[in-house]
């Protein structure tokens, strides 16, 4: 059952969204997956995924050019880890 909702939500954000809004899927699923591996615990590769977005967006607003939909889209990296069992 996982796996058809992974694929449905990885089908909607990558087929609608900009290039940029992939990359930040991107880091989020690498971002994530690393810490998932490393401890097994699914809530901290989500604060992870949410870390990294966060910190990417703090550096953008230095420029003017802070989009929340970018961290929205990093965050949602993380689903990759939930769906994976």
């Amino acid at each position: 059952m996982k796996l058809p909702a992974f694929l449905i939500i990885l089908c909607l954000c990558l087929t609608g969204c900009a290039s940029d809004k992939q990359k930040h899927f991107a880091v989020g699923v690498a971002a994530s997956s690393w810490v998932y591996s490393e401890t097994g615990d699914r809530s901290l590769a989500c604060l992870a995924a949410l870390g990294a977005g966060v910190a990417k967006e703090i550096y953008d607003a230095r420029n003017g050019s802070a989009d929340t939909k970018d961290a929205v889209a990093t965050v949602f990296g993380c689903s990759v880890t939930w769906a994976w069992d």
